[in-house]
């Protein structure tokens, strides 16, 4: 292969490893079986989640309360406690002193469908 031409192959392979490793509202949909993101975020928004975080892209939302939320998609754990996945995020969010009792994250009664679409706007936050 020429250098032109393996310089534009690699390229190519970087633009797309960079791509694979962002989560857009797609590909937190994806991830949340159908959370739609921008609902979550104005659920987040109406629970008050920005009174105990920080939350990037929520006006008002700087907190130090409970942990930063920036980057939450990229982190092994949620909470110190659960692998982050999908389904854990959900049941973290329905229920938080329901997996860790000594949490200080109130349960906020948080339906399956609410904790989908939160936990899809999560997702898109590096």
């Amino acid at each position: 292969m020429t250098g032109r031409r393996w310089c534009g192959a690699a390229l190519l392979s970087l633009v797309a490893a960079t791509g694979a490793c962002t989560h857009g509202e797609a590909d937190a949909a994806a991830l949340t079986n159908g959370g739609d993101a921008a609902r979550g975020k104005e659920l987040i928004r109406a629970y008050g989640c920005g009174s105990c975080h920080t939350i990037p892209r929520l006006a008002g939302a700087v907190s130090t309360v409970g942990p930063n939320l920036q980057g939450i998609a990229t982190r092994a754990y949620i909470a110190g406690v659960l692998p982050n996945n999908p389904d854990n995020m959900m049941r973290w969010i329905i229920d938080p002193p329901g997996i860790d009792d000594k949490t200080a994250m109130p349960n906020l009664h948080v339906g399956a469908a609410e904790a989908r679409d939160i936990a899809a706007y999560l997702y898109t936050l590096q």
